[in-house]
């Protein structure tokens, strides 16, 4: 019999071996609970979940709710893998894992976990713009006073996927597959192999060093910090992406809870556009309270008066494509949340 591998990002090839074998799970049953908002690829990571453990000869039920998902809606998707499951939804407490791609939206579904079950949740914050009650002065409603409850493994996703976040921010949140790879026990080359069949093509690189970055972050991650009461939200050593400085972050969120909506006032904000991912749609431009935007020749999002942006978010929260950017440089914080 054969076993497919990769041999190089996005290269498929047959090796030969006892298929069942290599591809035998250490744990043959499970549930997870992935939450986040729209655009964060929730569906997709589901996707990959559940195409992993079908290459492993389990059965797969999933289910997904996402309605306004595109325009920042919450989004979660419910995961049950076995030798033969029967009910797609899960009931409080019935989780091994969860997977929170966004701080808040993760801590809402913590009832899901059971007893000594594992959250990886992304320190990352997207403030929805109906909690900014004052855009100007800072004052909204969300929780961003929270400490970090037990069983909640919090991961700077940003810093941790390194250069391929760097190169296509959205991907970053394949690092919490990598972690969560390393606790449910497929092989590797299954979920590798899974990656490259789901996320397309020009991604797969990128895809895949941010999974292999998160699966040896949270292997460390187990033998160090977790075993220490009041895990730190530290990305333990890892570097941010190059050209991010220490003390920047996104609008909307980057860094761990004890960071203030006020603090993020405290630098100029920068724009950043991700050309290839716009598509015109003027969503951008038509929300923006300050009129920063504007769609130039080719009709791709340009900020025309960068000067005026006071880095509410409401331009990135509301992208449907995640094609723009604000970070906030504050050299009074520098460090935080990344060293």
């Amino acid at each position: 019999m054969t076993v497919k591998t990769i041999d190089q990002p996005g290269k498929l090839v047959e090796q030969a071996g006892d298929s069942k074998e290599a591809n035998e799970p250490a744990v043959s049953q499970g549930n997870l609970v992935l939450a986040g908002v729209g655009g964060q690829g929730i569906i997709m990571a589901s996707n990959i979940i559940s195409l992993a453990c079908l290459e492993s000869g389990l059965d797969v039920k999933k289910s997904e709710v996402h309605g306004m998902s595109q325009r920042g809606g919450t989004v979660v998707s419910h995961v049950r893998f076995g030798h033969e499951v029967h009910s797609v939804m899960l009931e409080p407490k019935q989780a091994e894992w969860i997977i929170g791609l966004e701080w808040e939206e993760g801590l809402r579904f913590l009832e899901y976990l059971k007893p000594g079950g594992v959250a990886f949740m992304s320190t990352e914050r997207r403030i929805p713009p109906t909690a900014f009650a004052d855009r100007l002065g800072g004052k909204i409603d969300y929780a961003l006073g929270a400490g970090v409850p037990r069983g909640v493994v919090p991961v700077d996703t940003y810093a941790v996927a390194g250069e391929a976040a760097a190169e296509r921010p959205v991907i970053a949140q394949t690092v919490l597959l990598g972690a969560l790879s390393v606790d449910m026990g497929l092989s590797q080359e299954t979920w590798r192999e899974a990656i490259a069949a789901t996320v397309p093509p020009k991604a797969v690189q990128a895809n895949l060093i941010a999974f292999e970055n998160g699966r040896a972050w949270y292997e460390r991650w187990k033998k160090t910090t977790g075993s220490k009461p009041g895990s730190s939200i530290k990305a333990n050593d890892i570097q941010r992406p190059e050209g991010v400085s220490p003390g920047a972050f996104r609008a909307g969120g980057f860094n761990g809870p004890d960071v203030s909506v006020k603090d993020w006032r405290g630098g100029m904000p920068r724009i950043e556009v991700l050309r290839d991912w716009c598509k015109g749609c003027n969503i951008c431009v038509i929300v923006c309270p300050e009129r920063v935007l504007s769609l130039d020749r080719f009709d791709i999002v340009v900020a025309s008066e960068p000067d005026r942006c006071t880095a509410c978010g409401l331009c990135a929260r509301l992208c449907p494509d995640m094609a723009i950017e604000i970070w906030v440089d504050t050299p009074a914080h520098a460090g935080t949340g990344g060293e």
